[in-house]
């Protein structure tokens, strides 16, 4: 069975990438084989430190239930969740327009 792939892009200063390429050629790697090494090994110190859990047949919303039971317990907080989200982008995109 052939499991699809999901890509993802990163968007580095030219700077970080060439060191990123100068240390995985010196291990004789790709970056691609570099940075999937190390996102793997940085999710693993996560998983083990609880912070996240391996994927499981959980839904998004049942993952979100659990991390609030966790971190919340019964406390129900204040304010609007999605509303909660669109300001902190309205602030991020904010704070782009000022330095680009």
């Amino acid at each position: 069975m052939v499991v699809k792939k999901k890509r993802l892009t990163l968007d580095l200063e030219p700077t970080f990438q060439r060191r990123l390429k100068v240390v995985a050629a010196l291990k004789g790697v790709t970056m691609r084989q570099y940075c999937y090494t190390a996102i793997d090994r940085e999710l693993a110190l996560d998983e083990a430190q609880g912070i996240a859990g391996p994927v499981s047949g959980w839904s998004d919303a049942e993952r979100f239930e659990e991390l609030q039971k966790k971190y919340f317990g019964d406390r129900v907080l204040p304010g609007n969740g999605a509303d909660f989200i669109r300001e902190a982008r309205e602030a991020r995109d904010a704070r782009m327009e000022e330095v680009g």
